[in-house]
């Protein structure tokens, strides 16, 4: 048996705890466990009105402990909160999590269901240096011959923009821009906010063939068929049409390496008029790229799915820089999100 002397010995040897580790190890179960509540309705169930543990389980067919765990989990996440022995839903749930809202997260929810992040997957992709998400298959070439994997992405980046959307309409500066080319515009949803935020302005989403058809049903369902529009076009192909004041690119510069962002910032500044901007909305890594966070989670995200990354203010400063753009300005314009602008002189 190890004596108290061994003991503060022992502790005086550790240098620190493991808690980083408990918080990693067990992180892994807070997504899961929210796309399972997603999909058992309970987010639904307490929008009704707020119930007991008892009565949830009862409505969702669930014994005690699967109960305890699933509403504790959400709890201490701040999706839930218990008041009088009922759970209640949290503002981040009503506007995020229930189906019926426009800013439900469900096309990421179901996404990242149907297709986890496994050890396998992520040692693959590091040792091939390749995104591994759809195996062997490149992620816009199996979107571009199946429709329906083209679909749930939509739907995902769709979920994961709106917000960001409005966002970008009410802090960034888009003053005097009449026809907007959104690149890679998928849904169009950075197109709709900005649409409804400037009367004046005309948003066009440019995509490829198959995803350009799902645009065209997403402007259907908005009212604004008026002022955003949707064409065909391959932006690694074809040089940007012509006769628009403003580019934007919304988490499109991320998805490449270097050479192809300064490609897309090239044929931005070609294709813009004189006076003409171009916009990209990012999450930003700091300069060191080890921080925050957020920004290095998502840039292993786009490692796994894509072949880009997260870049830092300075690299969007160097890459706008080297074709020719002037003004560069960056300001934050939801939670983690910032746009970056730039002016073509």
């Amino acid at each position: 048996m190890m004596s108290i002397s061994d003991l503060d010995q022992e502790l005086e040897i550790l240098t620190c705890d493991d808690k980083p580790l408990w918080d990693t190890w067990l992180s892994m179960f807070h997504f899961p466990t929210l796309t399972v509540a997603d999909e058992l309705g309970l987010f639904s169930l307490l929008d009704k009105k707020p119930a007991t543990a008892e009565e949830v389980a009862t409505n969702l067919s669930l014994g005690s402990r699967a109960t305890e765990a699933l509403l504790g989990v959400m709890t201490s996440l701040g999706y839930l909160v218990q008041f009088n022995g009922k759970f209640h839903l949290t503002q981040v749930s009503q506007n995020f999590l229930l189906p019926d809202s426009p800013y439900y997260w469900g096309g990421i929810l179901h996404f990242m269901r149907d297709n986890p992040l496994s050890h396998s997957a992520l040692l693959e992709a590091f040792r091939n240096d390749r995104s591994s998400i759809y195996d062997e298959k490149g992620v816009w070439e199996t979107h571009e011959t199946e429709q329906e994997k083209a679909e749930a992405f939509t739907r995902h980046m769709h979920s994961q923009s709106v917000a960001p959307a409005l966002g970008a309409a009410l802090r960034g500066d888009f003053s005097g821009v009449k026809r907007l080319l959104d690149v890679g515009g998928g849904s169009g949803a950075f197109c709709f906010a900005l649409a409804e935020r400037y009367p004046q302005m005309h948003c066009t989403i440019l995509e490829l063939p198959t995803v350009c058809d799902i645009a065209k049903e997403y402007i259907a369902g908005t009212g604004l068929s008026d002022r955003v529009d949707a064409c065909v076009g391959d932006f690694f192909r074809e040089p940007f049409p012509s006769g628009y004041d403003a580019i934007l690119f919304s988490n499109i510069f991320h998805d490449w390496g270097w050479e192809k962002c300064l490609h897309l910032a090239k044929q931005s500044f070609e294709a813009l008029p004189s006076g003409g901007r171009i916009y990209i909305s990012e999450i930003l890594l700091g300069d060191g790229k080890d921080n925050p966070p957020i920004a290095t989670s998502f840039s292993m995200c786009l490692f796994w799915v894509t072949e880009g990354k997260q870049y830092t203010a300075n690299e969007f400063n160097q890459i706008l820089q080297e074709v020719g753009f002037e003004e560069i300005s960056i300001v934050q314009t939801h939670v983690y999100y910032s746009l970056v602008s730039a002016r073509k002189p």
